[in-house]
């Protein structure tokens, strides 16, 4: 091992990719030591988000030098939890040999892989300064790492000399959603719906004490109660998406698809977290039907012999009752969680910042 040694740094947003950050620092060290020869090389982790100006850019590249020569890095990587857009279409990453730089957007990686595939970008920005093979020769690395042939690189010619690697075409935004919802980490919600999960027990509790619900259920068949079931948790998912105001309206996006993107991610969010409680006030109102509602009861007010099978369609039934009646008109506990629901309210507390450090200047 020689004497020379190098220091990456590894800025990230809380989240998804602040572990990422913390998973790839050993194997990081590892793969760029087997790869550039005679240099030792260390990477430290920070956690810190950048604000967005008005026209909601990060303003990464422009503050790479600087960075890099207040914390003494020798390259420096920044890790985002937002999706980014350039010349209309997703961002994957911004790479610049001159800052020695790399911007990735971990929404775009997808759902698998992200720690081995930001590991692999750190190495070929590091190699192609290395050896001195140029933009061009790194864009063509960062497309073969990420496995996408479509991606497509636009190199710009401002004074950081950045390159901008986009995913064009709707393959690549089904890939974007993937990790949006990948980042938002789905059934981290269901703790804000404290409130709902009270009051929905509370009115199921009562559907199983009462016989006309027993006999309601043993009426309907399966089929009809699944869909009972999933007619009330959309109609919860979408009563809490616009009483909160989650839902990222055509005039705030950017890009008609930027949107759809934040609004198809916000409702699998949400509605991740109501089917979780859904499933939860089942199991609950089902154990309490076994052990409240005797069985010979249950035949006589069904009029026929009653067995098992009996007790799961009474506590479904039950639970949808209590989903609708008792937690429709209830709220979210939590507004961290409902920024985190959508990425929208996010880039504004970003952009409100920015303007905050701005009047603070001022």
């Amino acid at each position: 091992m020689g004497s020379e040694a190098k220091v990456v740094g590894l800025m990230a947003d809380s989240g998804v990719p602040q572990k990422i950050a913390q998973s790839v620092a050993g194997s990081l060290e590892r793969e760029l030591t087997d790869h550039i020869e005679d240099t030792e090389w260390n990477v430290e982790v920070s956690k810190e988000s950048f604000s967005l100006t008005p026209e909601g850019d990060i303003p990464f590249m422009h503050k790479a030098e600087d960075l890099r020569s207040q914390y003494e890095w020798d390259y420096i990587v920044y890790l985002t939890e937002l999706p980014r857009h350039h010349d209309m279409e997703p961002l994957l990453c911004e790479v610049s040999t001159v800052n020695r730089a790399l911007l990735v957007s971990v929404p775009a990686l997808g759902a698998h892989r992200l720690v081995a595939q930001t590991r692999n970008l750190v190495v070929a920005l590091i190699s192609a300064t290395q050896k001195g093979t140029g933009q061009n020769s790194l864009e063509d690395s960062v497309r073969t790492i990420a496995k996408l042939r479509s991606a497509r690189g636009d190199t710009g010619t401002g004074r950081d000399d950045t390159a901008y690697i986009v995913l064009p075409g709707w393959s690549n935004r089904l890939r974007l959603l993937t990790g949006m919802v990948r980042s938002n980490r789905p059934g981290r919600m269901l703790p804000a719906l404290t409130t709902s999960v009270a009051a929905a027990a509370a009115v199921g509790t009562f559907g199983v004490f009462y016989s006309s619900i027993w006999t309601l259920a043993d009426s309907l068949n399966p089929a009809r109660l699944l869909l009972i079931g999933l007619l009330v948790i959309a109609a919860l998912t979408f009563w809490l998406i616009f009483r909160n105001h989650l839902w990222t309206k055509r005039r705030d996006a950017v890009y008609a698809w930027q949107g759809g993107l934040d609004n198809t991610t916000t409702i699998i969010m949400v509605g991740t977290s109501v089917a979780l409680m859904f499933l939860v006030l089942f199991a609950f109102l089902f154990a309490l039907g076994l052990v409240v509602v005797d069985t010979g009861l249950l035949a006589t007010e069904l009029m026929h012999p009653a067995s098992f099978g009996n007790y799961p369609k009474l506590a479904w039934l039950a639970a949808c009752l209590g989903t609708l009646a008792g937690a429709l008109g209830s709220n979210f506990d939590s507004d961290d969680e409902i920024r985190r629901a959508t990425y929208s309210k996010r880039e504004n507390e970003r952009r409100q910042q920015h303007d905050d450090r701005s009047d603070e200047e001022t």
